[in-house]
C-alpha cells in the first residue's frame, strides 16, 4: 500500500515532468493556451525595479526648438528636456494561488482508473492551474491599461479587487482641460439606449478632435458603446448626409445611415471626425465571496469604461513598470512568464498533503504623455 510519500501526491512529477526547470518547461510549452495581453501603448519597461517606488515623468511631443543665433564669442542657450515629475507612489502587487489537496488527487486517481492515463490527467490539471493563474495577471494588466486610458486613472475598489486592498488610486495625470463631460440632456444616452434630447455625438467628437495637437491620434471606445453610438439618430443623420451631401431631409438622411452595415457606418464616422476608431472588446472577471450564500460569485465587468471615448496618440504613450520578484529555493520550484515579471512558485506541504502554486506580479501602467491624452465622458 502507498504510504503517502511526496511522490504519490506530487502533481508535477505525476505530469511526467523532470529536471531542475520542470515547471518552467511546462509553462513555456503551454504558452499558446494563455490569454493575450493588451497593454498597447504601454510596453514593459526593459528594466525591472528592485523597489516598489515609481515616478511618473511627463514627456513632450512635437518639434525640437531651433538653435539660438549668437555672436561669435557668446554661449548658446541650454537644451530643454521638456520633462518633469507628475507624481510618485508605490507599484501595487497582484497575487493569486491554486491549492491541490489530497482529496483532489484521489479524485484524479479514480478518474485515471477509467481513462487509463494518470499522466494525462495530471498534465490537464497542471495546465488548467497555470492558465488560470497566468490569465488572472494578464487580465489584471489589460484591465489596468484600459482603465488608465478610459477613466484617466486606475482605482482599486471592493468591486474590482474583492478580497484585496481598496482605496488606492493611480492617476494618469490628464489635465482637466483635456476632458469633456456631457451632462443633463446633452448626454448621449440617459438610460439604456434612450438618447439625450440635445445630444450630438458627432459634434462632441469633433470638439474633442480639435484639441489634439503635436502628433497623430486615434479614438478608443468600448465595442458595445461604439455599437450604440453607430445607432444614435444624430450619428445616422450625419452619416447619411456624408453619403448624399446634396440632401436636406434629416429623416431621409437617418434612414440612409440606418441601412448601412456597422462596418460601413464606422468608416463613415472615422472620415467625418478625422481619426481612426479602435473598438476595445474586453471583459474582466471579479470573484467575490457571498457570505450569505456561502459561495463564490463571478461578476464580469467591461475593462474599458463604457461611458467614455478616449483620444490618444498613436504609438507608445507610456510604459508598464514592474518590480522584479524574488526567488528563494531551488529552480524546480519556480517558473516565470512575461520576461520574469510574473513568478509562479510551487510548494508542497507534507503535513497537509497539499500542493500550492502561487503567482505574483507587481506592475503599474504609467502614462508619460498625459498632456496629449483626451477624454470625453458621454453619460
Amino acid at each position: 500500500m502507498n504510504t503517502g510519500d511526496k511522490f504519490f501526491f506530487d502533481l508535477i512529477t505525476e505530469a511526467g515532468l523532470s529536471g531542475k526547470k520542470k515547471l518552467q518547461t511546462f509553462v513555456d510549452s503551454s504558452e499558446e493556451f494563455y490569454n493575450k495581453l493588451d497593454i498597447s501603448g504601454f510596453p514593459f519597461s526593459p528594466d525591472q525595479q528592485i523597489d516598489f517606488g515609481f515616478e511618473q515623468i511627463s514627456k513632450e511631443y512635437g518639434m525640437n526648438a531651433m538653435a539660438t543665433w549668437t555672436d561669435v564669442d557668446s554661449p548658446g542657450t541650454p537644451v530643454s528636456l521638456d520633462s518633469h515629475i507628475l507624481q510618485t507612489g508605490k507599484i501595487p502587487r497582484q497575487k493569486k494561488y491554486a491549492a491541490f489537496s489530497e482529496t483532489d488527487y484521489r479524485k484524479m486517481a479514480q478518474r485515471a482508473l477509467v481513462t487509463g492515463s494518470r499522466i494525462e490527467l495530471a498534465q490537464d490539471a497542471l495546465l488548467e492551474t497555470n492558465k488560470k493563474l497566468i490569465d488572472s495577471h494578464t487580465n489584471s494588466n489589460t484591465y489596468m491599461r484600459h482603465q488608465m486610458v478610459s477613466t484617466g486613472g486606475f482605482e482599486l475598489t471592493a468591486d474590482n479587487n474583492a478580497g484585496g486592498v481598496s482605496g488606492m488610486v493611480f492617476s494618469a495625470s490628464i489635465p482637466e482641460g483635456n476632458k469633456i463631460e456631457k451632462t443633463g440632456t446633452a448626454r448621449w444616452f440617459t438610460t439604456g439606449t434612450t438618447e439625450g434630447t440635445t445630444s450630438d455625438p458627432v459634434k462632441d467628437l469633433l470638439e474633442l478632435a480639435e484639441k489634439a495637437k503635436g502628433t497623430s491620434y486615434h479614438f478608443e471606445v468600448d465595442a458595445l458603446t461604439l455599437k450604440k453610438t453607430l445607432s444614435h439618430s444624430k450619428v445616422l443623420q450625419r452619416i447619411g448626409y456624408s453619403v448624399s451631401p446634396a440632401m436636406s431631409d434629416d429623416t431621409i438622411a437617418q434612414n440612409i445611415g440606418a441601412n448601412l452595415l456597422d462596418s460601413q457606418r464606422k468608416e463613415r464616422l472615422e472620415s467625418i471626425i478625422g481619426f481612426p476608431i479602435v473598438a476595445i472588446d474586453s471583459e474582466s472577471r471579479v470573484e467575490k465571496f457571498n457570505k450569505k450564500e456561502n459561495k463564490i460569485e463571478r461578476v464580469d465587468i467591461r475593462s474599458f469604461n463604457e461611458d467614455s471615448w478616449a483620444l490618444i496618440p498613436n504609438g507608445n504613450i507610456g510604459e508598464t513598470l514592474s518590480v522584479a520578484p524574488l526567488r528563494v529555493g531551488g529552480a524546480e520550484n519556480f517558473a516565470s512568464y512575461y520576461g520574469g515579471r510574473l513568478l509562479l512558485t510551487y510548494e508542497f506541504i507534507p503535513r497537509k498533503k497539499e500542493q500550492i502554486i502561487e503567482s505574483e506580479m507587481s506592475t503599474l501602467v504609467v502614462p508619460t504623455t498625459p498632456n496629449y491624452m483626451y477624454m470625453l465622458k458621454i453619460k
